[in-house]
């Protein structure tokens, strides 16, 4: 146990360096064609609008074009300040309106200059896009980010196939639901999409290892850290529901009892949890090393301002905002029906197993353990609840989150009846 506890801290010490250690190798990378790449890119996408719709009339299909510009001239931004100061100041350089052009044009202007500091986040998309915009241009990239996303997810519904099946329905529409091309090619969406996926791979492939090499709660504030590093607070629970969900279905079929699964949510959560919050107070500590105390002041104001229940000066409800969020689900006739179908296909599991059970001759009762599942789902509803100023004005991503709830509660009615215990064979003599 202690030496499984070592390895995991050198785990995360390892990581975390790494991430230092790639923002700022990420501004030693400077060619032409990255700089022509990262132009051509945001003129694409002052073309595209703001926040254009994949699918007119739907939220969830809706791009945020304005941080894929900020992304982009972050990511390529070529200014004259030292290593540390752009390797924890995530400077971009916005340019004032020319003649006859608009500020959303100015705003998709790729330049130099002394750059305009974007620092309570990591930007940790900074050195892979930096690479990439060497070689490729920007519709270039969207492509490929789409062709991994979707490889992954295959990958992943092949292992849940395998490995938990009875989750596959739930996996599968709270998927679709996250709308998988927008999440595929959107800048702003793309690095914590591919986490996701890589995090529930390893969950469904290599779940015993990782429980040897280093206990998943390791693994889970591992990912909550590197949520943390790349994304830029868009809908972060989907890197612990999504893994956090599977790996509770693969501790069901185990035959975990409620205790042990207990302890392994919450012992998983509050890993994910430390994790997400200890990295982004060093990234604050290092801001403050670089820039001056006085910095943290502005990202306080922004942070009390996320968890307040107020925008642009009018007072919001909570329970309005949690609503508000569900409705891009609930409000689609589409989505509806697509639920009704993961549902009827989730309690076709449960009655199956409820069928095998009486023909064994076994007492036909709810699993009580499935309301480990159940717990999972209530996680986005508080988030929602807590971060309302967020989940108000950005309601078109933020609604994500809530996928989880869909995927928990999906896997808590196909795990509503236990799977019969095979008998044990006999000895051999």
């Amino acid at each position: 146990m202690n030496t499984r506890c070592l390895r995991a801290a050198l785990l995360l010490l390892l990581c975390v360096l790494l991430c230092i250690a790639l923002n700022a190798a990420a501004f030693l990378i400077d060619t032409d064609t990255m700089r022509q790449n990262a132009a051509q890119g945001t003129l694409m996408i002052a073309q595209e609008g703001a926040s254009p719709q994949l699918v007119g009339g739907f939220k969830s299909a809706q791009l945020d074009n304005y941080t894929a510009a900020l992304i982009l001239k972050t990511a390529a931004y070529t200014g004259p300040e030292s290593l540390p100061q752009k390797a924890f100041g995530g400077l971009r350089t916005d340019l004032p309106p020319a003649e006859d052009q608009s500020a959303w044009d100015a705003f998709c202007t790729y330049g130099s200059g002394n750059g305009l500091s974007y620092s309570r986040y990591w930007h940790g998309y900074t050195f892979p896009l930096r690479l990439l915009l060497c070689v490729l241009n920007t519709a270039n990239i969207e492509m490929l980010l789409l062709f991994v996303s979707l490889a992954l997810a295959c990958a992943v519904a092949s292992a849940c196939f395998a490995r938990a099946p009875a989750a596959l329905p739930g996996l599968a529409i709270a998927w679709f639901l996250l709308m998988p091309p927008a999440v595929g090619i959107c800048l702003q969406y793309a690095p914590l999409t591919l986490l996701t996926l890589g995090a529930c791979l390893a969950v469904l492939l290599l779940d015993a290892r990782i429980e040897r090499a280093v206990g998943m709660p390791a693994f889970f504030a591992l990912t909550g850290l590197l949520t943390n590093y790349f994304d830029l607070l868009t809908f972060p629970l989907v890197s612990l529901g999504f893994p956090l969900a599977l790996l509770l279905c693969l501790r069901l079929q185990r035959g975990d009892g409620l205790r042990a699964l207990m302890a392994c949510l919450i012992g998983c959560g509050v890993a994910w949890a430390l994790g997400y919050g200890l990295m982004w107070g060093l990234k604050w500590v290092l801001t403050a090393a670089v820039y001056g105390p006085e910095r943290l002041t502005g990202i306080f104001v922004q942070a009390a301002l996320r968890v307040s229940s107020a925008s642009n000066g009018e007072t919001l409800s909570r329970l309005n905002v949690l609503r508000m969020n569900f409705a891009v689900i609930l409000d689609k006739p589409a989505y509806l029906l697509l639920l009704l179908v993961a549902a009827v296909a989730c309690a076709a599991v449960a009655i199956r197993r409820a069928v095998h059970l009486r023909r064994a001759g076994l007492r036909v009762r709810p699993d009580a353990r499935m309301l480990t599942l159940l717990l999972l789902a209530l996680v986005p509803v508080a988030w929602y609840l807590v971060m309302a100023n967020h989940s108000f004005d950005h309601t078109y991503y933020t609604y994500r989150n809530g996928t989880v709830s869909v995927l928990a509660c999906f896997a808590a009615l196909a795990y509503l009846i236990p799977a019969p215990r095979k008998p044990a064979p006999f000895p051999r003599p």
